[in-house]
Order: structure tokens, then sequence, then C-alpha cells
């Protein structure tokens, strides 16, 4: 069954995601100043620069009304602390268009959110101007460069086994050290419940990520609190929350049916807490999205395996098995086997006529190095030799009886 995410417009589509992630700048602006703003802007700016650059290079034509790569442009600065250096804003939004979207052929032929290449990358190469961010209450210089004290974050404080030391209050509105969109939890969900009822996120690819990490963290909880404490202080760090809500329904590469959407959001959602668990990263739902991604489409094509051996076998087994239970069917009857059209592969028809086939002479194969036949001198034997000395000796002697 196709959901109705799939039968909407990708351009309204990413429009009305990138109108409800732009709300979340506001408790930023009033968090740390105009700097966030900056930041933003730096990312939408270059990502729209770059894509210009790329369709000039491809010799397609650019579009400039594209909300698509806006929408990427400010998902990259929404997941980067406030006081980034302008210089490594601009070299994510590089990264997400030209890696992320033109490398695999445009927005349609997407494998990996452009967003997470982005900030993977910055995490892997610039660890200390991604995962430490500046303290709660400083206002940061729009241009300059911070010089204030950093802090790490919530996820950094529980891949210690420790517990946060933040009200579950504070953690609510945002008064923690993060990155610039993913600290405001109560606003994210706020935004998640409108995206569902406006149809711009998938239902089932989010309920069942978010059920999948809530009851993994409620049966094995990290730190020592009670299961519902554990469920809320997952949620409520890193990227999770954020990323659930805006970059695992990716609309170019969320899988087409349902159920594979159920199994899409279960997997990302068990992902992550592996990482979690075992790995020790920050920012790893980045890392995992990545891995889910390149299995999308494995996810449509092993549902649809499903529902096609349903169909043609399954139903056949229970429509073969009435008629024998009623009688219709008998031990000495025998049923032709037609194999199915998907598996025939371009096979022959057999018509039980027998073909003669013009057999074809055995290739020579000659060793390396050796002649070809025709180039091969042939050795005269001994007895030739002889027979030719003969003969010339013969010959002389002839010439000297014409002579006399």
């Amino acid at each position: 069954m196709i959901t109705p995410i799939t039968q909407r417009d990708p351009r309204k589509l990413y429009l009305e995601r990138l109108v409800f992630m732009a709300a979340l700048l506001i408790p930023a602006v009033f968090r740390g100043g105009f700097r966030p703003l900056v930041v933003c802007a730096v990312c939408v700016i270059c990502c729209m620069l770059t894509d210009w650059i790329c369709c000039k290079l491809r010799r397609i034509k650019y579009d400039i009304k594209d909300p698509a790569v806006m929408f990427w442009g400010l998902c990259c600065a929404m997941l980067m602390p406030a006081g980034i250096p302008h210089v490594l804003a601009g070299l994510a939004a590089v990264i997400c268009i030209a890696l992320g979207k033109h490398v695999f052929g445009g927005s349609e032929n997407l494998v990996f959110s452009p967003p997470a290449i982005a900030v993977a990358f910055l995490i892997i190469c610039y660890p200390s101007d991604m995962l430490y961010f500046p303290r709660v209450g400083e206002v940061i210089p729009m241009f300059s460069e911070y010089q204030g004290t950093f802090t790490r974050s919530i996820e950094y404080t529980m891949n210690l086994s420790s517990t946060p030391s933040q009200s579950v209050m504070d953690i609510l509105m945002g008064n923690v050290p993060g990155a610039i969109g993913a600290v405001n939890i109560l606003v994210i969900l706020v935004i998640g419940v409108c995206m569902l009822i406006k149809h711009s996120t998938s239902f089932t690819a989010l309920i069942s990520c978010l059920a999948s990490v809530c009851a993994i963290s409620a049966l094995y909880p990290r730190i020592g609190v009670s299961p519902l404490m554990s469920v809320f202080y997952e949620l409520s760090s890193g990227f999770l929350l954020f990323g659930i809500v805006f970059m695992s329904a990716e609309p170019y590469i969320l899988p087409k049916r349902r159920a594979a959407r159920v199994i899409y959001g279960i997997v990302l959602g068990y992902t992550v807490m592996m990482f979690r668990y075992f790995g020790q990263v920050e920012g790893c739902f980045v890392f995992a999205l990545l891995i889910v991604n390149a299995m999308s489409g494995a996810f449509d094509t092993i549902v649809e395996n499903l529902i096609y051996w349903k169909r043609n076998y399954l139903s056949s087994f229970e429509t073969s098995k009435n008629r024998a239970q009623q009688g219709g069917i008998k031990l000495t009857d025998t049923q032709e086997i037609q194999l199915p059209e998907k598996y025939r592969y371009n096979m022959p028809p057999i018509d039980g006529k027998i073909k003669s086939h013009k057999r074809r002479r055995p290739a020579i194969i000659q060793p390396q190095g050796s002649q070809p036949r025709h180039e091969q001198l042939e050795i005269p034997d001994e007895d030739d030799t002889k027979t030719a000395d003969f003969g010339t000796s013969d010959k002389p002697e002839k010439e000297d009886r014409n002579e006399q």
C-alpha cells in the first residue's frame, strides 16, 4: 500500500519541511544571539552556489527555486555548534551538494542523505570544532571567532555512563550545550506533530524508529536510572530526535512501501542504539543513517518478494489443499509445473522437437611462444638429405657429358 507522502510533489514536500525547520532558529537566536542565523545563511548560500557550479559542469539546467538544496543546507547548519568557524560551515555545504547530490546523478538518484555525509565528514576530520559547544547563556559574536568556554554535550556524559546534571525542564527548553537546532526538544516535538498532520514526513518510519529506540533504551538502560528516564535521556541527547523528525524520512531515499518503511525505521533505531552501546561515538545518528540509507532499496525488494511469494505460492497451496480436502484432487492426477514469469530468465520454449546443430571444429590451442603451423619449417629426414646430396652430385656429371 502506498502512503500519502509518496503521492505528493517532492518540491512542495521539501518546502514545507524547510519552513518547519526554520522555526528552530527562533529559540536558537534568543539563546545565542545572531551567530546561529549567520551560520545557517552561510550554509544555505554555499549550498546554492555549489549546486549552480555543479550544474554548469554537468551541463544541466540549474533550478534556483529548488527547495531541497536550501533544506539540506539548513539541515547541515542545524547540526553544527553555534561557534563553528564559517569556513567549516561553507566546507560542509560544498560536501553536502557535491558529494551528496551530484556525484550520484542528482536529487532523484540519491543513495545517502546529503546532510549526513557532510556532518559525518566534519565529525571525523574536525572533532574539536564539531563536538565542543559554547556554554549556555553566552552571546557569541557574529563574525569573529568565539573565545569563550567550551563544554560537552549530554551524549558525551552518557557515553561515560554518567547521569546528566541538567534538569528535565532545562533539557526540554534547550538550555543545554548542543547543536543549533538539535537541543530544542520541546519545539522539535511540536514540529514533529505538525509535520505528521500535514503529511510532511512518514508516519510509519518515524513511529517505528521511535518505538525501536524506546524499547531498547527501556529494556537495557545505559545509566543507572529508571526505564522512563532512560528513554527520555536517549531521545534528548545528540542528534537523535532531530534526525528522526527531519532526516530519517528523506523523500528521495525512503522506501516506497509501508511495510518496508516499518522495517527501515526499526533497523535505523536499532543501529543507532548499537552505536551508542558499543561505539561510544558522539553524533552517531548520522553514521547509522548512512548505513541504513544504503539498505533502503533492499527493504522494498524484500517486501515485494514476500508479497509475490504469498500471492503465487501460498495462495495456490491453500487452493490445492482445499480441493484435496473436498475430493477434487486425487493422488493419480498429474499437474504441469509452470515456472513464473519472474524466474524464467528468457528461457527458450520447450516444444519436444529434436533440433540438429552443426558442430564446430575444435580449436587447436597453440602453446605460448610456438609458431603457427603455416610458419613452421619442415625438418627433412636423414634419407631425404642423402637423396638430396646424390641429386646435387649427379648434376655436374651431366653437364660434363654435354660439353664433350
